[in-house]
């Protein structure tokens, strides 16, 4: 089904609204500019948060993913949506180094381990890269890895999400 839904650029878009709430406060909360270079981790066959972060800020993104069919399909869905200019899909694992610079990551929920993922981003991305986490529902926290219980984060901004509650951010670590 996420095949086919990838491919058509009515589908993406109107399946996509559900996130524009969530990424328009990921934005906010990490102050997404044009000027920025973004990495989406987790981004899944459907990369709605790259999409919508190129779409809302114009910023360039890279939408990563550890599996190969997701990346696949990640990949047309970014070419039905003429997005090409912006967003470039890559195979990768977020635990490892990330080959190019950026200045803003987005995690996604179902990404982990997280603290691997923290550590490699801050290794990278240094004091002036903004991380930005999606926090799990309590009710379904045992379905997700944890956030990073070190260093503490410096904002969090609510979701209303069924399966996550808030984004928080980790800067100027």
């Amino acid at each position: 089904m996420e095949k086919k839904i990838a491919s058509s650029r009515v589908l993406v878009s109107l399946y996509s609204r559900i996130y524009h709430e969530v990424v328009h406060n990921e934005i906010k909360l990490a102050a997404i500019t044009a000027s920025d270079r973004v990495l989406n981790i987790g981004c899944g066959g459907i990369p709605f948060t790259a999409l919508l972060i190129a779409k809302f800020t114009g910023a360039r993104v890279w939408a990563v993913d550890n599996d190969q069919n997701a990346v696949n399909v990640a990949r047309k869905c970014i070419a039905a949506q003429n997005m090409d200019n912006l967003i470039s899909v890559l195979n990768y694992d977020g635990r490892d180094p990330f080959p190019y610079d950026f200045d803003v990551a987005l995690v996604a929920l179902q990404a982990e381990p997280k603290q691997e993922i923290l550590d490699s981003l801050i290794a990278k991305g240094g004091n002036e890269a903004r991380l930005v986490f999606r926090s799990p529902r309590s009710e379904v926290a045992h379905q997700y890895d944890r956030l990073p219980s070190r260093p503490l984060f410096n904002r969090r901004i609510d979701q209303k999400q069924a399966t996550f509650d808030c984004s928080v951010l980790y800067a100027n670590l």
